[in-house]
């Protein structure tokens, strides 16, 4: 003879709720907003390089990465390198094009 197992349920008012609240997400920066918020910091600051963007604007690093290569190809910012006579990688600067 086999034994059968039975569970016996909660009242369905007191079961415990197992559901997560949801966080709203980041809304990610839109394109143009990127854009001239880079440009309107190079416009008032000058040549800046890319952490300092980073860091002045709050917008991710890989976004100023790619939205200045965005503008390096469209004309808009230009960069060049300083070197600054020690070792290490030298600083790459960004500026609008006159």
């Amino acid at each position: 003879m086999a034994a059968t197992r039975t569970t016996q349920q909660p009242p369905h008012g007191s079961q415990k709720s197992k559901t997560r609240q949801r966080q709203t997400p980041i809304r990610p920066p839109e394109q143009a907003d990127v854009k001239g918020n880079i440009t309107s910091l190079l416009r008032d600051k000058g040549a800046l390089t890319r952490g300092e963007i980073t860091v002045k604007t709050g917008i991710p690093r890989t976004t100023v990465y790619d939205t200045l290569m965005n503008l390096l190809i469209a004309g808009v910012v230009e960069k060049y390198v300083e070197r600054n006579g020690r070792r290490g990688r030298p600083s790459v600067y960004y500026q609008l094009v006159a």
